[in-house]
């Protein structure tokens, strides 16, 4: 692959694979240095990507594994109180009344999107706000097909679950 070729691919993709890390991890500098880590690596090993998936699944399995080791080394209990996007909202409400359910039911999404593991919480953010298919998902991971499904399919689940402890 060449420079240019990089820089074409990594154009096309670089907002969401920003929007995504900033899902996974909360936090915009930490969401920041994870992108351009991933940027890095992936521009060093341009050479080896050998198109058996297409650029944007291999630019995030890398970011994944980059941050993978980094919670690995530091081992440290995350939370996840920035999941609160611009992205997630809905259009803006007209009442007073509207402004303040949404905020409060996007409240309590982010709260719940904290509470799951992220072994279930990156599935499925992968398969519901960035529109991965199953396959997709489970290249970026390095899972089997069917185990994607499972997790996305638990993640729902638990998120209904939490949910209706908040909302009720």
């Amino acid at each position: 692959m060449t420079s240019g070729e990089f820089q074409r691919e990594y154009e096309a993709v670089k907002n969401r694979l920003y929007t995504f890390l900033l899902r996974v991890t909360g936090d915009g500098a930490e969401a920041q240095e994870l992108l351009q880590e991933a940027v890095f690596r992936a521009y060093r090993k341009r050479n080896s990507f050998r198109r058996e998936s297409s650029f944007k699944t291999w630019i995030y399995r890398i970011a994944l594994n980059i941050r993978a080791n980094s919670l690995r080394r530091h081992m440290v209990e995350r939370t996840y109180p920035g999941h609160e996007n611009k992205t997630m909202l809905a259009p803006s409400p007209q009442t007073p009344e509207e402004v303040f359910a949404r905020k409060e039911r996007n409240h309590a999404l982010a709260a719940a999107l904290g509470a799951l593991k992220e072994k279930y919480s990156i599935p499925l953010l992968l398969k519901h706000l960035e529109g991965y298919s199953y396959a997709e998902i489970s290249e970026m991971l390095g899972i089997e097909e069917s185990d994607a499904r499972k997790r996305v399919y638990r993640a729902r689940h638990q998120l209904q679950s939490l949910l209706g402890e908040v909302l009720n």
